[in-house]
């Protein structure tokens, strides 16, 4: 096997039902310059069983470690600090590469990587072909990820990073909670460089009826530091005027459902929150008021 380029790295909470599926993906890469990393979040059914087998077997570098239920956050903040490669990637234990995934990933990354890059950014797709990234515009080859999304990219994506930038930052924790949104850690990355676009579906996505894509509002509302964490950031970091209004508007959304005092006094751009504040009641009833 040659030398490690990239850690794929998967937290595992109960998914010994689509781990395999993950597992045949790798052993089929056409470049098995990877590490697996596998972080088991409190599993209570056969995930670890099924890891420590496929260890045995030795058929791919297998990398595990096991942390008392903590949420994906945690587990993502220790898969960073146990990386050793050039380059990490989260893929989620319900989902899986495509067969030339990490080839791809590699040979673009060698191929156009700048002083500026910091990784690669690639489609995502259901099975069967179906799209889940879409991107119109064909003059955009590298940017930040929020540049992307501006300039007309839609859904979700496959995120690489050069593991010297991400071991720069990892996800808060807050006593009794388990989840921040992931594009808190992306918007820090974000302010270290640019990603190189590959425009081709790189990774096979499902949305399980139990995982955290399946009732996002409902795991928001339960999780409130961790969200006000992230959206505070979110209004620092944000450049035009168009992005702080739709930031006030979610954050007096969740101040509102935890009826939190000062909403306006305590935001970081009060004018903001204040403009915003009937547009967050609208957004909080929609969105919100039914979680509980």
């Amino acid at each position: 096997m040659n030398k490690a380029r990239i850690t794929v790295f998967t937290p595992v909470y109960n998914r010994a039902d689509t781990l395999p599926r993950l597992y045949e993906s790798l052993k089929r890469q056409t470049n098995q310059s990877f590490v697996w990393l596998v972080v088991n979040d409190g599993s209570v059914d056969e995930s670890e069983k099924l890891v420590k087998k496929w260890m045995h077997e030795e058929h791919l570098t297998i990398r595990y470690f096991y942390q008392q239920n903590a949420g994906k956050p945690a587990a993502h903040n220790l898969g960073v600090e146990k990386t050793e490669t050039e380059l990490f990637v989260c893929v989620d234990s319900d989902d899986y590469l495509k067969d030339d995934a990490i080839e791809k990933i590699v040979t673009h990354w060698d191929r156009y990587k700048k002083s500026d890059s910091i990784g690669v950014l690639g489609y995502k797709e259901k099975e069967k072909n179906i799209p889940v990234t879409k991107f119109q515009n064909n003059r955009m080859n590298e940017g930040t990820l929020r540049e992307f999304y501006n300039s007309g990219l839609v859904g979700d994506t496959v995120l690489v990073y050069c593991s010297e930038v991400i071991k720069k930052y990892s996800f808060p924790k807050f006593e009794g909670e388990k989840f921040i949104p992931e594009a808190y850690l992306y918007d820090l990355l974000d302010q270290e460089g640019k990603l190189l676009l590959i425009r081709e579906a790189l990774y096979v996505c499902e949305y399980l009826e139990n995982g955290y894509t399946a009732d996002m509002a409902r795991v928001l509302y339960k999780n409130p530091q961790g969200y006000f964490c992230y959206i505070n950031q979110r209004l620092k970091l944000d450049k035009s005027l168009k992005q702080r209004v739709a930031d006030s508007i979610r954050y007096d959304a969740m101040a509102i459902a935890y009826h939190k005092k000062g909403i306006v006094k305590n935001a970081v751009y009060p004018f903001w929150a204040l403009v915003a504040y009937p547009a967050g009641w609208i957004f909080y009833k929609k969105r919100y008021s039914g979680c509980r």
